[in-house]
């Protein structure tokens, strides 16, 4: 990765929430277009993915039934 794509995510991680979102939402729509092949993952990689999802939806869920 280059310098600038460097500077690039330390500076995304500067940003309030709202606008990480609305950063991450821009940043998709203009690559939607690019070919992309992340190629084969390994079961750790699958393993942390599903841990990630699950424990964002679990703070999803409990902070939708705090309100």
């Amino acid at each position: 990765m280059s310098r600038h794509a460097v500077q690039l995510l330390e500076d995304f991680e500067a940003l309030p929430p709202g606008d990480k979102q609305a950063f991450a939402v821009e940043v998709l729509r203009r690559t939607r277009e690019l070919p992309f092949d992340s190629g084969p993952l390994s079961d750790e990689e699958i393993g942390e993915g599903g841990r990630a999802l699950f424990a964002f939806l679990d703070q999803d869920e409990n902070g939708s039934e705090a309100r």
